[in-house]
């Protein structure tokens, strides 16, 4: 895992516990990765592209699901 993806994850954790709302998560996100690259930020930039589409509660859930996958999954070895 990437030391990015670490980031990520505690503003999610942040997010989760409600000490972060969508929109302070999303500007923290977009300032944050630019320039960087990861399968979660890809993720993430997916959700986040197309909240327009979920409720809130949907949009949370779903960027928590891709931090429990980017957890559980092992980092490509090379």
């Amino acid at each position: 895992m990437e030391a990015i993806d670490s980031e990520i994850l505690d503003q999610l954790k942040l997010l989760e516990n409600g000490r972060l709302t969508i929109f302070e998560f999303e500007d923290w996100h977009v300032g944050r990765t630019w320039g960087s690259h990861s399968r979660l930020i890809a993720e993430i930039d997916h959700s986040l592209a197309e909240k327009s589409l979920l409720t809130e509660e949907q949009l949370i859930s779903e960027l928590l699901s891709h931090a429990r996958v980017a957890v559980l999954k092992p980092a490509p070895s090379g």
